[in-house]
């Protein structure tokens, strides 16, 4: 038998870098995913010596550090601190103590988020960057043991799947006559997560004990306040966890099965589901009965969740728009005066804009003193982020939008160069939005919307 020392020595000698790591995992996660679709019934019982390997640990590390690098844990420690201190020396304790079974995870740091209701705060549960490796590990291992179950409406938090998708789905079914929507909203829906009967439905894929012992260690990890107090973990797992997204949906996931049962009650109804997490919609071709809500309410109240009737809706897309992930879907008249048909107008809800504005107003009033060039950085990868997410080809109508945003980045430049002073009074005599688009490189929006335009005819 190899010495232990000896094989984590040899074991992280790639790079946190490189991208042999990823392959790896994949390869991994290829096989694993095509047993399970193969078997209904397959059930994985060694995957707790599989999470303390070299190339999991490092592809680990990696795609924390890439996109879970915000906030801090408990122990303060930052990905600097651990880069001063040695990633591989940081990764080999973690792998000896997962090899040994000694690792126990540390309290999580509850951070209040405001939200746009005044008093009103979203809990955001931060671990440490070790469990947050280590909650990386074996979300890569389990992912694809639930990938092969999961049914094609839910799109959220899910390998090559984004809003995007949901959004053409929901167009999709408003076309083949889908018009009454039920669309629901979870109170509290990561904090209320009840663990038995998340377990049950874990223990239908995972035998591991191993594995379920330390899933059951994030999801009981204490929540360590402002004030130092920590209050112990009853129920839910906290956002800001790697693992929690996965867990949600794993525990939804009973939902879409009952939806999406061909002998159930909403196959009857001929009703479908699109769900985004948390956040779904139920799509019909007729009136929501009495039992049918009642029906609903039940299948929740057994999960042990709770519908918040204060933002849950029942609409008809021809008389009221419905707004999901940020997009609005409202029916209008053709502009043409021969055609009184109505079709369907999908395109970023208020709501949505008023972020954009407001993000920009705050751009401009903190870099006040800034030089242009790194303020139109800053612009231009505020209004790409933005306009990729809600420019979907054959879809969305950008145009429009474009058109305000123009309006407003004219004005809000405008005061931007007249609390600059004289230097910028030249400027001040033309529309700022143009002149910035031609000599300092902000994009161009008319340019951009026209490009979109052309996609959605081919």
């Amino acid at each position: 038998m190899k010495d232990r020392k000896t094989y984590i020595d040899t074991a992280l000698l790639v790079s946190p870098s490189s991208t042999k790591t990823d392959e790896q995992v994949r390869v991994f996660q290829r096989k694993l995913y095509i047993r399970a679709k193969q078997d209904k019934g397959f059930k994985a019982y060694s995957l707790s010596d599989k999470m303390s390997l070299g190339y999991v640990l490092v592809e680990s590390y990696r795609r924390v550090k890439q996109n879970y690098s915000h906030g801090r844990g408990v122990d303060n420690m930052s990905f600097d601190d651990i880069e001063k201190y040695g990633v591989s020396k940081f990764l080999k304790e973690l792998q000896y103590e997962l090899q040994t079974k000694t690792y126990r995870c540390q309290a999580v740091r509850q951070v209040e988020i405001p939200k746009e209701k005044k008093g009103e705060f979203r809990l955001l549960g931060i671990p440490t960057i070790k469990d947050r490796v280590a909650q990386m590990a074996v979300k890569m291992l389990i992912e694809p043991l639930w990938e092969a179950d999961f049914i094609d409406t839910s799109y959220g938090f899910r390998p090559k799947r984004g809003a995007q998708d949901a959004v053409k789905q929901i167009k999709q079914n408003l076309y083949e006559g889908y018009h009454f929507v039920y669309d629901a909203d979870l109170s509290k829906y990561f904090d209320t997560i009840p663990h038995d009967k998340l377990f049950v439905l874990l223990k239908e894929r995972i035998s591991d004990k191993g594995i379920l012992n330390i899933i059951k260690q994030w999801l009981c990890a204490p929540k360590q306040l402002k004030n130092g107090k920590r209050i112990q973990s009853k129920m839910g797992t906290p956002q800001g966890g790697v693992i929690s997204p996965l867990l949600s949906n794993i525990y939804l996931h009973a939902f879409d099965r009952i939806v999406n049962n061909p002998r159930g009650k909403f196959a009857k109804a001929n009703i479908r589901i699109v769900r985004y997490a948390d956040d779904f919609v139920l799509m019909g071709d007729y009136y929501y009965s009495r039992e049918i809500l009642e029906y609903i309410n039940s299948i929740m109240r057994r999960m042990g969740l709770t519908i918040n009737k204060n933002k849950t809706s029942i609409l008809h897309v021809h008389k009221k728009s419905l707004f999901f992930l940020g997009f609005e879907f409202r029916y209008v008249r053709s502009k043409f005066s021969w055609n009184t048909k109505k079709y369907t107008n999908i395109r970023p809800s208020i709501k949505s804009r008023s972020k954009l504005f407001a993000n920009i107003r705050e751009l401009l009033c903190i870099r006040r003193h800034w030089k242009i060039e790194p303020l139109i950085y800053k612009l231009n990868s505020v209004l790409y982020g933005w306009l990729n997410y809600f420019s979907i080809s054959k879809v969305t109508h950008i145009w429009e939008t474009a058109k305000i945003i123009i309006k407003q980045l004219d004005y809000k430049l405008f005061k931007w160069l007249k609390s600059k002073g004289r230097k910028a009074h030249k400027m001040l005599r033309q529309r700022p939005y143009r002149i910035f688009v031609k000599s300092k490189g902000l994009i161009d929006l008319e340019k951009y919307a026209r490009l979109k335009t052309l996609a959605k005819a081919q």
